[in-house]
């Protein structure tokens, strides 16, 4: 892409969009599939050249062809986005020539069928357009076209094969090293090995008929996880009588065996690898959202019948480390994270697990699952990690894996909108009435600001190293 390639003739302006000629083209949102809904994504090279591309709605954008013509494009930021929606009083980006004050590129190779969808600033209507007037429209305006988007399902990930991690994974390391791999992961990725304190927590977890007495002392070993977990006890989220003092205390009056010894866990590994400064949302937005499926979890296992639940700190450690192979893939690939990072700000629309199985081969959740397999963790944090976007796992300890999956949808940004594709047998499987998860979301809107805040500081601070 040109940065000449300026747009010679605008065919609309915003004021057109309230003209007879477009109002009778609008249409509900629902009537566009993904292949006939055009997205714009609009981006920024070093100079301050902007541009909107335009590409359809179920591919991604791939800066790496778009900068193949030696300009370095990078997403705007969220926020420049809004800016402009507000100053533009719109409330949608529609991709037609001249709507916007910067020239449009568009990517058209892989749009489907006869009619072309686009935003019409209204967020619950589209714009339609037969294909032949569509690209009328861009070869009028000399807006310019290029190949810069890669199908969904080229990226599409491995949920259902779990058997091949290993496998992808070497390959994954090899590709992107350029290094021959060696007869060990462990040893390829050059990731230290599990804790001290984590180490003596499995150990305490695979034995019967520990005491909370027993936990609490090897928690003591380690002074700084023994002062991380006091400090949640005291939380006002917990609202604990009096102040907790000691992990007896913890353990007893507040949170319980199960849960201190899942949250102690969690800590502990939380400490191992370092939180990228790369990135697109930061080290408080990683930390919140982990400590919101934590939450979310622990709520949805309450509205299970007592006889059916799995172990509650166990589930809440799932969500709690639920984003850990974010961590890891950061570590492995150094080079690259800030690459996979420019992609994301590109791509809003596309899952995590897609853009990372385009660009790496694996994603977090196959990485992470593995990792703590090697590391000896309970199968039920292996399984619910891998599986967590799988509506449609039943296999072992499948309710961790369900769980996980549904506090991702009720978490989601447009979560409301998208409860209807949630599979009713999800809800089956868990023995959790859709009404029920309902409120459970929104006991968690409910919780005052300041308790959510304190557990995201000790999360963030047991994350420094």
């Amino acid at each position: 892409m040109s940065q000449g390639a300026m747009l010679k003739k605008p065919l609309y302006s915003l004021t057109d969009l309230q003209s007879d000629a477009l109002l009778q083209r609008r249409v509900p949102r629902s009537m566009a599939t993904p292949g006939q809904l055009l997205r714009s994504t609009l981006l920024q090279a070093v100079d301050g050249f902007n541009l909107q591309a335009v590409y359809p709605a179920h591919c991604l954008l791939d800066l790496q062809k778009l900068n193949a013509g030696g300009t370095d494009w990078r997403a705007r930021s969220p926020d420049y986005r809004e800016n402009l929606l507000r100053d533009l009083k719109i409330k949608s980006l529609p991709a037609l020539p001249g709507m916007l004050p910067m020239p449009l590129c568009v990517d058209l190779r892989y749009l489907e069928g006869d009619w072309v969808f686009v935003e019409s600033s209204d967020p619950e209507k589209l714009l339609r357009f037969t294909r032949d007037e569509y690209v009328q429209l861009i070869a009028a305006s000399q807006a310019e076209e290029d190949e810069f988007s890669v199908p969904l399902t080229e990226a599409r990930p491995n949920l259902d094969h779990p058997h091949r991690d290993e496998k992808e994974i070497r390959f994954a390391v090899e590709a992107i090293t350029q290094q021959r791999v060696r007869a060990r992961l462990s040893e390829s990725i050059e990731i230290a090995p599990l804790p001290l304190s984590s180490q003596r927590l499995l150990a305490l977890k695979s034995k019967e008929d520990v005491s909370g007495t027993e936990l609490a002392q090897v928690i003591e070993m380690d002074p700084s996880l023994a002062s991380q977990v006091i400090s949640w006890a005291n939380s006002p989220y917990y609202g604990a009588p009096g102040s907790i003092r000691s992990i007896q205390d913890a353990v007893i009056r507040v949170l319980g065996f199960d849960l201190t010894m899942n949250l102690a866990l969690g800590l502990a590994l939380s400490r191992q690898i370092r939180l990228p400064k790369d990135g697109v949302h930061g080290h408080r937005h990683f930390w919140r959202d982990a400590l919101l499926r934590a939450l979310l979890v622990e709520k949805l296992v309450k509205k299970m019948p007592p006889l059916s639940r799995p172990y509650t700190g166990l589930a809440y450690l799932g969500g709690l480390l639920h984003n850990f192979g974010y961590l890891v893939l950061a570590e492995v690939f150094p080079p690259y994270f800030s690459l996979y990072c420019r992609n994301q700000e590109a791509n809003p629309h596309v899952p995590p697990m897609y853009l990372e199985r385009f660009l790496f081969g694996i994603t977090r959740e196959q990485i992470a699952s593995y990792l703590f397999t090697t590391w000896g963790l309970p199968d039920e944090m292996c399984i619910a990690v891998r599986q967590q976007h799988n509506p449609h796992y039943t296999g072992p300890h499948f309710k961790y894996a369900n769980l996980l999956y549904l506090a991702d949808q009720y978490l989601q940004p447009q979560w409301e909108q998208g409860l209807s594709r949630i599979p009713s047998a999800v809800y089956d499987r868990l023995q959790i009435a859709p009404e029920d998860a309902l409120s459970v979301r929104k006991e968690l809107e409910d919780l005052p600001g300041e308790q959510m805040e304190e557990l995201v500081r000790l999360l963030e601070h047991s994350g420094k190293r």
